[in-house]
């Protein structure tokens, strides 16, 4: 399912991939950006979040199929992975967030 948010004063519509923890220790999604604007310039292409820095979390009730190109299984800038339903959890948790 799409996810919406807000992130660095950019709003975002992503594909989430991977849910995990970076070798900085910190909750990470890398999610493929399909829409929406970032600091980068760059839409769509693959990106890397910060849990804590997403603002206004929600489900777009939007799915996808599959992966795109690009994408690397067993991502090496986290240290240990997640389910992918740990976001939403997260997410349920934090202020911050809500889901619509």
């Amino acid at each position: 399912m799409l996810l919406e948010f807000d992130y660095n004063g950019h709003h975002r519509i992503v594909e989430p991939h991977t849910y995990g923890v970076s070798s900085t220790g910190k909750d990470t999604l890398a999610a493929f950006q399909t829409q929406g604007t970032s600091d980068k310039g760059t839409v769509p292409d693959w990106k890397q979040f910060t849990v804590d820095k997403v603002k206004h979390l929600k489900a777009s009730g939007t799915t996808f199929t599959g992966t795109r190109p690009g994408y690397t299984r067993g991502d090496s800038r986290m240290t240990k992975f997640m389910p992918s339903f740990s976001i939403f959890k997260k997410a349920a948790l934090k202020s911050s967030l809500y889901f619509i």
